[in-house]
């Protein structure tokens, strides 16, 4: 198994770890803009792990030898938790645990707007689609995908209500919390895919440091091992709303 000390030498900018386990379970915090691997052709931004990367096995190949595995992938504009496994074993224990819906996540978001209800379940199809190197989700067709929200808070502020949510996937989609979010009336703020492109520009034009306002807050996982069960669980040091009292001032 790779020592932490060794993993923390090839740390991406924008990435710290923030949580690790004697199975070799390890929890990073990524910044927005960083990658969950880098990307095919070798180009663009920095990656969570400043290394070679093998697509066929999803796994991250360390310098001095040794391959880390990634678990679980954040889009580059999303913030937060994400998972790695130190050694072969921890890795398949934990997708295990993805498959047998054994893990839990919560992610925080900033959105345009009010749901009719303070919490739910929202529930649709989901269809990937590729549009040149990009994918497009789109909705009415394709696999189930299920995220469970609630209402933290919800201001007004220019004439403009903003909420901040609790989102609890229940399937693990591309895209999903954007689309749910944008399919309800909800669009994430920053969101250029599924957003509101004037809303953006409004932000942007009266508060400044316009990006994805989603955020992988927590994550937890039961899992076993070696024969016997193992739980884990890691929480985002960043204070992701920070921000929040400054905008309500502006209110």
């Amino acid at each position: 198994m790779i020592p932490l000390d060794e993993l923390k030498k090839i740390l991406g900018r924008g990435v710290s770890i923030i949580g690790c386990d004697k199975n070799g379970l390890v929890a990073l915090e990524k910044s927005c803009g960083v990658l969950s691997h880098p990307n095919e052709n070798g180009g663009g931004r920095m990656a969570l792990l400043a290394c070679e990367y093998d697509f066929a096995e999803q796994c991250y190949l360390h310098p001095g030898g040794g391959k880390i595995y990634l678990l679980n992938r954040l889009d580059s504009p999303v913030s937060g938790v994400i998972l790695l496994g130190l050694n072969p074993e921890v890795a398949q224990a934990a997708k295990a645990a993805f498959e047998n819906k054994t893990v839990e996540k919560k992610y925080v978001a900033l959105v345009k707007g009010f749901p009719r209800h303070s919490s739910g379940i929202w529930r649709c199809r989901l269809r990937k689609n590729f549009v040149g190197r990009s994918i497009k989700i789109s909705t009415g067709a394709g696999v189930y995908a299920e995220t469970s929200y609630e209402v933290v808070e919800s201001f007004r502020v220019h004439g403009v209500t903003l909420s901040v949510l609790n989102l609890f996937p229940l399937s693990g989609r591309t895209h999903q919390l954007r689309v749910h979010c944008s399919q309800n009336g909800l669009p994430i703020v920053g969101d250029e895919t599924y957003g509101s492109a004037r809303f953006n520009a409004f932000f942007l034009k009266n508060f400044g440091g316009l990006r994805l306002f989603l955020h992988a807050e927590k994550i937890s996982l039961f899992y076993e091992i070696g024969g016997r069960h193992s739980s884990f669980a890691a929480e985002s040091s960043v204070n992701f709303f920070q921000f929040l009292e400054e905008i309500k001032n502006a209110c």
